[in-house]
């Protein structure tokens, strides 16, 4: 009988397990830990496409040498509200989380900071690292390069970042105003789980290689086909905007082959509330403003009106304690890896 494709698992045992594997992998145990936390993070809000799926291959690459298990992130440019953090090769979320805890330190400072990251690896979802300047009492962004897998406006080849870029602002509504997203219709990860389950894509997620829009998604996802930018040419338009400011700017790597350094790049940024108003004011009229939102009129069928971050918080807020809907290949390749460490697995419900 084939296992079902999806069973939840218990967030605080996976959570547990991420975090040893990573210290399986080399890691210290706060970075561990922290890895297991973000990671979940992911998965509790139903952002599945930059969870815990990714923990295995990141220990593959920590113990085959691709990744520093040692890496110290560290300021290597400090020049008032701006800095740049070197990830030194290391996991990526462990120096953006850093860069954004130097841009929140700045901001409290001079208002507004400014943190460039060079030298770092994949990250995950950036809306992490914009909630942790909306939990300061700021309102943060956070972008990152991604793989190179979005065609310019009118061309054919791959040669813009599926650069996720994210803004979160505080509220008193019980959830951040966190809004997550690619330039690209869905995220390149989303195409990869599509193709491991064995499902098809809807036709306007992306193009093969010759142009024609797909439903396979192996077409794209190895077969060098490319995603459609949301908006057409304006999704183009904020991957390269991206990419300008998360590599040319912190002189990071563009793409391979093309610039000295290694290592993919981040920008982070934080605004202190406080530097404009009271934060309880700021909440207030936030407070204010989403109620207005909501208060239009509903399309047939539709029973309310979410904001960006609104869903998320809830999911999270019910699957802390309810346990995550894991698919089976994400627990396949999690119960693998604690295998091969001589691990418990023993996660699922």
């Amino acid at each position: 009988m084939a296992e079902e494709m999806y069973r939840d698992v218990d967030a605080a045992g996976l959570e547990r397990l991420v975090a040893e594997l990573f210290t399986h992998g080399g890691l210290t145990p706060g970075d561990a830990a922290f890895m297991g936390e973000c990671l979940v993070d992911a998965d509790l809000r139903g952002v599945h496409s930059h969870g815990t799926r990714w923990a295995p291959r990141y220990v593959v690459s920590l113990k085959a040498g691709h990744l520093n298990p040692n890496a110290k992130a560290t300021v290597v440019v400090d020049r008032g509200a701006i800095a740049i953090v070197d990830g030194d090769r290391g996991v990526g979320h462990i120096a953006v989380k850093f860069a954004m805890d130097v841009a929140i330190a700045k901001a409290k400072q001079y208002g507004n900071a400014t943190v460039g990251v060079r030298n770092n690896s994949h990250c995950g979802a950036v809306a992490y690292y914009a909630q942790q300047a909306a939990n300061a009492g700021c309102i943060g962004f956070a972008a990152t390069t991604g793989g190179t897998m979005i065609a310019p406006w009118g061309g054919l080849d791959r040669r813009v970042g599926l650069n996720p870029i994210s803004w979160a602002a505080p509220t008193g509504k019980g959830f951040t105003y966190n809004l997550d997203m690619a330039p690209s219709i869905v995220a390149g990860s989303k195409i990869e789980m599509a193709r491991d389950r064995g499902e098809q894509i809807p036709a306007e997620w992306g193009y093969d290689s010759d142009g024609n829009p797909t439903t396979d998604p192996s077409a794209i996802m190895p077969g060098g086909g490319t995603l459609a930018g949301v908006g057409g040419y304006k999704g183009v338009g904020l991957g390269v905007a991206a990419d300008i400011l998360c590599s040319i700017l912190p002189a990071g790597r563009y793409h391979e082959g093309q610039e000295p350094t290694q290592g993919g790049g981040m920008i982070v940024q934080a605004i202190d509330i406080e530097h404009f108003q009271p934060l309880a004011e700021f909440t207030g009229r936030m407070d204010r403003m989403v109620t207005y939102y909501k208060s239009g009129r509903k399309r047939p069928g539709v029973d309310d009106v979410y904001l960006p971050g609104e869903l998320e918080a809830g999911r999270a807020a019910v699957r802390q304690d309810g346990g995550i809907p894991l698919d089976q290949p994400t627990r396949t390749a999690l119960r693998r890896a604690a295998e091969e460490a001589g691990l418990a697995y023993g996660i699922e419900r």
